[in-house]
């Protein structure tokens, strides 16, 4: 139906264009050309922000949000490897490794690993009430991926196959459980910015349909349960496995 309401408008948008042509008024084809590229990419933005399908706008979420992780993770992994002052970093990770073997330093605590557990699925959440969120969220899920793989990549270079094991005893708990809650989240979010975008733009409110339904708040519950979850295993087991795995190199 939204196809045949395109070709409808570019039909009598040629034929108009094909009459004007025909009587030598060239100076008014081209301008009633650019009028028609411009109109009908209007309609088609209209007509697909009047599309009502919730599995479709959650599937172009997704799609966006993996596509800008993954990006933001091939940056972060070629960054790494490009730093030339591998002197600091190698003090930077020395200095980390030291805070977890050495018995009298501060361990960490239950609000700074709430802090680093929420602040993505945070910002990612409240972005959804917001129109900018459809650009935003995905520069939020490349910043994500960037920061994860550079991090990663500098152990690696810096260690070498001696730090696989440290990698997955920092991130590998930590990553198991808030990526995929990152996902879930950012996805629910991009839905509902983009519902908020179609109440802007579109002249068909009442078709649109809302994203927080019981779907939207059962996963932002779960997603709640998980996170803190992992700030609790961030601060009760996970020094302990860095520190056994710090003491092996």
């Amino acid at each position: 139906m939204k196809l045949l309401i395109l070709c409808c408008d570019c039909n009598i948008l040629k034929s108009i264009n094909e009459k004007l042509h025909k009587k030598r008024y060239y100076l008014l084809t081209r301008p009633i050309f650019i009028y028609g590229v411009i109109y009908l990419n209007k309609r088609s933005f209209l007509i697909s922000l009047s599309d009502s399908g919730d599995t479709k706008t959650n599937y172009l979420g997704l799609l966006i949000c993996s596509a800008l992780f993954l990006c933001g993770a091939i940056i972060g992994t070629v960054s790494a490897g490009l730093l030339s002052d591998g002197a600091k970093l190698n003090d930077s990770v020395s200095h980390y490794l030291s805070f977890f073997l050495n018995s009298t330093s501060a361990k960490p605590d239950i609000f700074s690993a709430l802090g680093d557990s929420f602040k993505y699925h945070l910002c990612a959440v409240f972005l959804g009430f917001s129109i900018l969120g459809v650009i935003c969220i995905p520069v939020l899920s490349a910043v994500r991926g960037f920061f994860l793989s550079f991090s990663v990549s500098v152990i690696v270079r810096l260690l070498g196959g001696k730090g696989i094991l440290l990698v997955l005893s920092i991130f590998g708990i930590n990553t198991l459980l808030t990526i995929p809650c990152y996902f879930v989240l950012s996805v629910s979010a991009f839905s509902a910015s983009l519902y908020f975008l179609r109440l802007v733009f579109s002249k068909n409110v009442k078709s649109t349909v809302s994203p927080f339904n019981t779907r939207f708040f059962l996963n932002c519950g779960i997603c709640l349960i998980v996170l803190v979850l992992s700030a609790l295993l961030d601060t009760y087991l996970v020094p302990h496995l860095i520190s056994v795995a710090a003491s092996q190199i």
